[in-house]
Formats: structure tokens, sequence, C-alpha cells
């Protein structure tokens, strides 16, 4: 299940940060950024979004204002310097409170308070990845791909190429958009040209994780979420 946010902070470095931060993860969508409460106030009232990360310090109307004045307010995760609004920000019942700074980990604590707070999917969803296969275009032809034969998926451009113990198979499509359809299963980003499926890792390094026979290198863009990634099978 995708995720809808909106970046709500006076401060160039601070918003740049949060988007870097949501763009490592397929399933968060930034639906837009903003430097003050009554811009993003009106963008609100015609385009709702699942949350948002919302300073509290910020000219015209604070944070706390802002959220104030909404009928229907999203949920909320605060962003600040100032830790003597905490307080504040949980009496609103803000899903979190990031106080700056704040590193890539303890983000990804608070988007999983988001993601605990949604109700699941049914589990009997049999559409797509979720069924356990998916089909690519191999050329001419549909390709059925059970997910579980997968070892890794590598881009190379405009191509991805699934890698398998027997074969692989080469598709036109966009890593991200299929880092997207696989949110929710075994596999992990592990570097802008690799997606590998954590069923077939056989052992993990500092820089290298090793998947069947292969050796892949280990991104330090991505090696934090991967770290979490696999935190909860410990």
């Amino acid at each position: 299940m995708s995720l809808t946010c909106l970046i709500i902070d006076d401060e160039p470095f601070a918003r740049k940060l949060l988007l870097d931060f949501c763009g490592r993860l397929p399933d968060v969508q930034v639906e837009g950024d903003f430097s003050n409460g009554l811009d993003a106030m009106q963008y609100l009232s015609q385009h709702p979004v699942d949350f948002i990360f919302l300073d509290i310090k910020m000219p015209g109307i604070t944070g706390i204002e802002m959220i104030n004045s909404l009928r229907n307010p999203p949920k909320v995760i605060f962003t600040t310097a100032f830790a003597e609004y905490a307080i504040d920000g949980f009496e609103l019942d803000a899903i979190d409170y990031l106080l700056k700074p704040f590193d890539f980990s303890r983000f990804l604590k608070a988007i999983n308070k988001v993601r605990s707070t949604l109700p699941q999917e049914p589990a009997d969803k049999e559409k797509g990845a979720s069924s356990g296969f998916i089909f690519v275009k191999d050329g001419r032809e549909l390709t059925k791909l059970q997910l579980s034969d997968v070892l890794y998926i590598k881009g190379q451009k405009d191509y991805v190429m699934f890698v398998m113990r027997d074969r692989r198979v080469m598709s036109l499509m966009n890593l991200r958009d299929l880092e997207q359809e696989l949110a929710g299963k075994a596999f992990v980003r592990i570097h802008q040209s690799y997606i590998i499926n954590a069923h077939h890792i056989i052992s993990i390094s500092n820089d290298k994780v090793k998947v069947g026979s292969e050796f892949l290198p280990v991104s330090q863009s991505y090696k934090l979420s991967f770290r979490s990634f696999i935190e909860q099978f410990q």
C-alpha cells in the first residue's frame, strides 16, 4: 500500500533532506513540499494525503496553529529543532516527533509508525505481485515469473534483468516502478542498480551481500534502509 504525504517546512535544507529520505522508500509518494502552512492548507483542501511532515516554528502560521485549524487533519509527523514543542505535538495526537537533526534510521521508525496505523490489505488479494508472480514483457511475449525463483533484479538503463538460477529474462521497464510493485514483499533495494530477494541471501558483509553464488554491492545511500529491512528478521 502506497503512502502519500506533504512536506511543510520553511527551511529549504530540511525539505531537501526529507525529499531525499522519502525517495529511498518505494511506497512513500511525496505529493508536494511547501515552505509555509497557508499554501499547504490550500493544497490539502483539494488534495487529501495520508500524512504530513510538519515543522512547528514557521513564519505566518505555526504548525500547531495549522493543525488546529484543519477540520479533518491528516496524520502528522512533527519535525522541529525545538524539543520544548514535543509535548504540544503529542497532545495533538501526532504519529511521531522528529527532533532535528535526525538520521534516516530515526526517519524510518516514524514512517513505520504511520504504516502501523493504516488498514492492511486483504491477504487473499489476487493481483500481480500479491499472488507471488508477475508477468513481464520479454521481446514480443509476456513471460510469467515466479517471484520466489528470482535471485535478484539488475537495472540496465531502460531495462531490467531478472536473474534466476537457470535463466535470465530481460524486460523493458523502470527499476523504480518495479520496486514499488514489489513493496511489502521479500525484495529490497541495495544499490541504484540492484534489487535482491531476501530469501536467497547467503551472507552479508559491510558493503556486499552474497545472493546465490554471486556477490552484489551495497551502496552507501541504501545501506541504512537495507540494515533496517534485515533487522525485522533478527
